[in-house]
């Protein structure tokens, strides 16, 4: 018996509450109510402090199933930030948000579609610099220390004046990774196909285009900061049931056909949103733009 279809709608890097994107945040919003999927995602950056659920709650009369990560601007804490850690936020916080507004924390289980063969998997993702630490230290020996700093050549990464836990990033990455593999378990065991959708970029192809033949130290800091070999590897020896992989963060569109899997970096900004429309289990895949002009 053929199994129904399903149309799923995905999108990123809202960042709800920034004003330059908000008439293209509303733009979206519009768009998605006047034309409801049966599953929506959202991968991560969605909004800051309390926009997160003001965010949600422009979502919350949409009729269907509703699922997201959290990106690493919406566990962003100040020194004295009465919600607490950004531990709290990730762990507490933003899955009791998620909950009043009927969306699905995948940081916390995949969300398994019976009728349909499917399961989506997926996390904030995270980075442990695997991706470029060598690299730094053939290449720039005694710069690899900015990787901790997050500081650039010009600037820093505000992840490091943010983000406040008691992890540090490869720990961090090695508790999600370990909880993914044990998501991707619950899949294997059910012999469904598996979409997954991260934030921060889950596969190497779907980072920053302009890093792919850049090898200077600063292009390589931000390579060791946008995702991590460990999950990758995940990935790659499940490649069987993964159908699709998404992510956001680095605001590049990204489409790319790696081992089999069909990856896609949605490519939302600051000042324009984007989101991906796709039929399952054909896989097809429609793109819309707003920039709310």
């Amino acid at each position: 018996m053929d199994q129904p279809g399903l149309k799923i709608t995905l999108t990123a890097d809202l960042h709800w509450g920034i004003a330059r994107g908000m008439n293209a945040n509303h733009a979206m919003v519009d768009y998605v109510l006047a034309n409801p999927p049966d599953v929506f995602l959202l991968a991560g950056d969605i909004g800051h402090s309390h926009h997160f659920a003001e965010c949600l709650g422009k979502f919350k009369q949409l009729d269907c199933i509703k699922a997201l990560v959290p990106g690493n601007h919406d566990i962003w804490v100040t020194q004295d930030d009465q919600r607490g850690t950004s531990w709290d936020l990730y762990s507490n916080i933003l899955p009791k948000i998620a909950s009043e507004f009927g969306f699905h924390y995948l940081d916390k289980n995949p969300l398994h579609l019976d009728k349909h063969g499917l399961s989506i998997v997926g996390n904030m993702n995270w980075y442990d610099y695997s991706w470029s630490e060598q690299k730094i230290l053939e290449n720039y020996p005694g710069e690899e220390a900015r990787l901790l700093s997050k500081r650039f050549t010009r600037g820093q990464h505000n992840d490091f004046n943010y983000v406040r836990w008691q992890h540090d990033d490869k720990s961090f990455t090695r508790e999600i990774v370990e909880v993914f593999g044990q998501h991707l378990e619950q899949v294997r065991d059910k012999g469904y196909r598996s979409l997954v959708i991260t934030h921060h970029p889950a596969i190497r192809p779907l980072s920053f285009p302009q890093l792919d033949h850049d090898t200077s130290l600063d292009a390589l800091l931000w390579e060791g900061l946008s995702g991590n070999a460990a999950l990758e590897n995940l990935i790659l020896g499940n490649k069987h049931f993964v159908s699709h992989v998404f992510c956001g963060h680095t605001h590049r569109v990204r489409m790319e056909d790696w081992n089999g899997i069909r990856g896609y970096n949605i490519g939302s900004d600051y000042h324009f949103k984007r989101l991906l429309e796709m039929s399952w289990p054909d896989g097809e895949i429609t793109a819309r733009e707003f920039h709310g002009w």
